[in-house]
């Protein structure tokens, strides 16, 4: 697999390798020229990639050529020397008391808010650490993705955006962020616990009123385990004759989980006050067959990768029960998740 991967970016030639949650391989996509394919309206099939951003158009790499690799069950993980720049914690905190005040001001009841750490890797080797990812975290939903167009992304992340198919349409709520202690359950605080209900409710509301006919089931919140962090889940499913992947776009993204709430309010926020572009970061991405079929996940614990190193994305949910500090150390820890690959 790693020789393959390695051949295909030589060559510059787009692919994206991925592995579902909990499955034992690793499927490959590719291209035999560099075109960007570009889809506005699903009618295609093959592997999405979608900004954070507002978009009608997404980018794609079809699955005309494929390839399976089994994932190696036993071998060492293999790291690279690194040098981690990440000196922006006054910046961060001014950014969540910013958007305190913005709730005692405004109706804004959640905003998640980001950084980026630059990680210069003295021996990067993205194929590597891309099967890192793979072996680390067999939960979650690893990629890798590389097209000249766009640049190079990877990352693991434990959130599905939304699954589609037979009118039936499976999505979840996550928030709140805990580490883990061998032995120990998690313990959640009523920040956290009160962020979880803001999404659920959300997803809920919006689902709701993009398609007023649906039946929806939503399960009991419950506590999973993401590599060394905890978060609370709630399941929310859903069954409409009127489900497509447009308008399941359209009700949920960007999801209280990576924009807040309200979604509008929330959103502008982040664009106008967060500093950077979050490109590809707390977008979606996954598979699509047609607009009624498709298996997509929020791109979180993610990196682009730079010339000489990796740009890790990372953020917090933040509430008026928010404390600044407290928020920053939890964008470190979720930091390590994708660090501990390299």
């Amino acid at each position: 697999m790693l020789e393959a991967l390695d051949a295909l970016t030589k060559n510059k030639q787009p692919f994206v390798a991925f592995k579902l949650p909990n499955a034992k391989e690793v499927n490959l996509y590719y291209q035999k020229d560099d075109q960007l394919h570009m889809t506005f309206d699903f009618s295609e099939a093959g592997f999405l990639m979608a900004p954070f951003s507002d978009t009608d158009f997404y980018s794609y790499i079809p699955s005309t050529y494929s390839h399976r690799f089994d994932l190696p069950s036993e071998v060492s993980i293999v790291r690279s020397g690194l040098t981690i720049s990440d000196d922006n914690q006054k910046p961060f905190v001014s950014l969540v008391q910013q958007a305190l005040t913005e709730f005692e001001n405004t109706g804004l009841k959640k905003v998640v808010v980001s950084r980026v750490l630059a990680v210069t890797a003295s021996d990067k080797n993205p194929t590597q650490t891309f099967q890192n990812l793979a072996l680390l975290y067999p939960t979650a939903f690893v990629y890798y993705w590389h097209h000249p167009a766009t640049g190079s992304w990877m990352g693991a992340t434990p959130e599905r955006f939304a699954n589609l198919e037979d009118n039936r349409l499976h999505t979840i709520a996550l928030a709140g962020t805990s580490s883990v202690h061998e032995g120990q359950k998690a313990t959640w605080t009523p920040k956290e616990i009160e962020e979880q209900q803001l999404v659920t409710d959300a997803i809920e509301t919006s689902m709701k009123t993009m398609f007023p006919a649906v039946q929806l089931k939503v399960s009991a919140v419950k506590s999973i385990q993401a590599g060394a962090l905890w978060h609370l889940k709630t399941d929310v499913q859903a069954e409409s004759t009127e489900l497509s992947i447009s308008k399941v776009i359209k009700a949920l993204h960007p999801t209280p989980a990576v924009g807040g709430v309200p979604k509008d309010e929330s959103t502008a926020f982040i664009l106008k006050n967060e500093g950077y572009d979050r490109k590809f970061y707390t977008g979606f991405l996954g598979l699509f067959e047609g607009d009624s079929n498709a298996d997509l996940f929020v791109n979180l614990r993610c990196a682009e990768i730079t010339s000489n190193g990796y740009n890790v994305f990372v953020g917090a949910g933040i509430t008026s029960k928010s404390d600044p500090i407290n928020e920053w150390k939890e964008t470190q820890r979720k930091a390590k998740t994708f660090c501990q690959a390299l």
